[in-house]
């Protein structure tokens, strides 16, 4: 199973941190984002755009800059460690570091009222107060019916504060999910449990299944333990128990 390609399996992802839940969350919103704001059809446009309220519903209610610092500061510190190591990787290690060191400048340079811009932005708050209602406003329908250029490019401006953001939750992702090794796993009727150690910084989940197959995993984690139910559906549609042995990938990412 390890030899399929990413277009033959399906990614399950659960953070064991809220803070790298946060995380996946801003970096789904920002993907969403940077992929549907480009798209001619104004429907798809509208997305990014909800995407993008979303978004800042989340920075505005939390210290997203105080977080990213102390998770690059975590990390470089652990690779420091790491590098101090007989059987380190100098150059790898020196890579990694230099990228952290450089993130924690640029971050460290940015205001802490660096979403400003937007709290004065007439047309964002506009947008922002009538998006989530039931019924599209003429506010949001005039701004879509504007040439595509034209949307592309005010959300490029609202986006350009914030790419302090994705290239820090970029890294920091990476280097958490490069941290996992692929462990193939047996469910004996769909169930799998493992001991965790408790001294390890378990930061994130992954569970890796063939695209073709008619289950999902149902991760939970504990302090000591790691339980995975494997869930399909009936033909009511319920969510029931899958009943059968089956294999996958576990990786578990920690640092």
């Amino acid at each position: 199973m390890n030899s399929l390609s990413d277009n033959q399996v399906s990614l399950y992802e659960e953070p064991v941190q809220e803070k790298i839940r946060k995380f996946i969350k801003i970096e789904f919103l920002l993907n969403k984002i940077y992929y549907f704001k480009s798209k001619d059809n104004k429907s798809e446009n509208y997305i990014a755009l909800l995407a993008f309220c979303e978004l800042y519903e989340i920075l505005s209610r939390s210290d997203i800059k105080s977080e990213l610092i102390r998770e690059i500061e975590t990390q470089n510190s652990y690779f420091q460690k790491i590098k101090e190591m007989p059987q380190a990787d100098s150059n790898k290690l020196n890579s990694v570091l230099e990228k952290q060191n450089l993130l924690l400048k640029l971050i460290h340079n940015i205001e802490s009222n660096y979403l400003d811009y937007l709290e004065h932005d007439i047309l964002f708050k506009t947008i922002l107060k009538n998006c989530f209602t039931q019924l599209q406003p003429a506010s949001i329908e005039f701004w879509l019916s504007r040439d595509i250029l034209i949307r592309e490019t005010q959300i490029d401006l609202w986006l350009e504060p914030l790419v302090f953001i994705k290239r820090s939750i970029d890294f920091i992702l990476e280097v958490i999910r490069k941290s996992g090794r692929f462990e193939d796993r047996m469910a004996e009727k769909g169930f799998f449990i493992e001991k965790l150690d408790p001294k390890k910084n378990i930061l994130l989940i992954r569970v890796t299944l063939t695209s073709d197959l008619y289950y999902y995993p149902q991760i939970s984690v504990g302090k000591q333990r790691l339980t995975i139910m494997f869930m399909t559906k009936d033909d009511k549609n319920n969510l029931v128990p899958h009943q059968e042995d089956l294999s996958f990938i576990l990786t578990t990412c920690s640092l």
